[in-house]
């Protein structure tokens, strides 16, 4: 047997001793409430990392594409655009084009990306048609434009209202510099469920688009490419350079991690500090346990030495003082690997009832650019947390274990 009988009666003894001065059961408690709340917390902040991360990137990939084909002359022709695509029938191609401009509507102004896109590829446009909440997806009315519900709210706009748009370009005329503007009708208003682009972002017909920007017929200043596997773009984008290449086309390109490498790479830095932050409170815990039983052995140092005078072998002390830290980190590490998993299933519920009670908002829009506080759980990170915490407390054990076996039986009971 791993323990024999009188083993497991003391362990029991020392754990849950029910006696006035049974400093261990009150010591037990509040190491067990520690590390349920370390383990808990560390839980809870991954996923909520986890989920911000992935919930950020796919609004990233679903609007933007994986790969971005760019002109140096600022326009990209037609024949260009067939020869990619040519090349990668497998990959969703759009071609459009996207100008900074300004928004213009009741004495109220604002900066914004303007997207024109060909009638040819509206059925491609799955991100617009299944985020509009109010309307219609502009069509062969090249007066069109479909606004974020952020940008409607902010100006007062609904379906049928006129915006004016213009951008940094003028046109010289007898009466001087003239802006590029035109006037503009509400056709349809979305919500990306990200507050930068339901706040930054306008769509149109390309036509509209193109003579703001005076491109000429069938030409473009920017193409998308969607992949199935946007972890390994790589490869596509090697493929499209070398195919600009052996062309002599005048593009270049850029994949979603070039243009989003900082975000990215902070998500990652956040992450991971917040890990080590956090298990600091497992530490803190553990040192409870270091001095619990100290203490403990120090007031019991009659009681060990009787039980050793009477045959309790070290070998047995450490077993039973390891025992008593590996159940009591255990115990708090089950608890708050249930304590944050279940959190964090119910995060977005939790989130609502504590907005409610205290009637304000957790998870600003515009701080965080998502809608709502997003959540997912990693069977394997949860694992990591679990089993680092079993063993740092059972590694914090090990001091106090040692220092019982030191107690000298003779001078215990000659002192007492």
């Amino acid at each position: 047997m791993l323990f024999s009988s009188y083993e497991i009666l003391l362990i029991k003894r020392f754990l849950f001793s029910k006696k006035t001065d049974g400093f261990i059961s009150i010591f037990s408690w509040f190491s067990i409430i520690g590390i349920t709340i370390g383990v808990a917390a560390i839980i809870i902040v991954m996923a909520v990392m986890n989920g911000f991360r992935e919930e950020l990137i796919s609004r990233l990939l679903g609007i933007n594409g994986h790969l971005n084909i760019y002109s140096n002359s600022g326009q990209i022709t037609k024949e260009e655009v067939n020869i990619i695509k040519s090349d990668f029938s497998d990959n969703q191609l759009i071609p459009l084009i996207q100008t900074q401009a300004l928004v213009i509507s009741n004495e109220f102004s604002k900066g914004v990306f303007l997207r024109g896109y060909d009638n040819e590829y509206l059925d491609d446009l799955h991100f617009l048609k299944k985020n509009i909440v109010e309307g219609k997806l502009f069509g062969n009315n090249i007066n069109d434009i479909v606004i974020g519900y952020v940008l409607a709210n902010k100006f007062g706009l609904s379906v049928g209202d006129e915006i004016k748009i213009a951008i940094p370009k003028t046109d010289n005329t007898i009466f001087g510099n003239i802006p590029r503007f035109k006037t503009l009708t509400v056709s349809g208003i979305l919500n990306l469920g990200m507050y930068e682009y339901d706040s930054s972002f306008v769509f149109s017909n390309i036509s509209i688009a193109r003579k703001l920007l005076v491109l000429e017929d069938q030409n473009f200043n920017l193409i998308e490419i969607f992949t199935q596997s946007p972890n390994n773009i790589e490869i596509i984008q090697d493929k499209v350079n070398r195919r600009i290449i052996a062309n002599n086309f005048r593009l270049y390109t850029s994949s979603w991690k070039e243009n989003n490498s900082t975000l990215i790479n902070a998500l990652n830095v956040e992450k991971n500090v917040m890990f080590l932050i956090l298990t600091l409170i497992i530490l803190v815990a553990s040192m409870n346990i270091i001095s619990g039983l100290i203490i403990f052995v120090k007031e019991k140092n009659k009681d060990i030495g009787i039980l050793k005078t009477i045959g309790l072998s070290n070998k047995s002390l450490i077993k039973i003082f390891l025992s008593i830290g590996l159940i009591i980190g255990l115990i708090g590490t089950i608890f708050g690997g249930l304590v944050g998993v279940i959190f964090s299933l119910n995060i977005k519920s939790i989130q609502f009832f504590i907005e409610n009670i205290l009637h304000t908002d957790l998870f600003a829009k515009e701080i965080y650019y998502l809608s709502n506080l997003p959540s997912r759980v990693d069977n394997l990170e949860v694992f990591y947390v679990l089993i680092i915490s079993i063993i740092i407390c059972l590694i914090a054990t090990t001091i106090p274990a040692y220092r019982s076996m030191k107690v000298d039986p003779i001078k215990s009971l000659k002192n007492d």
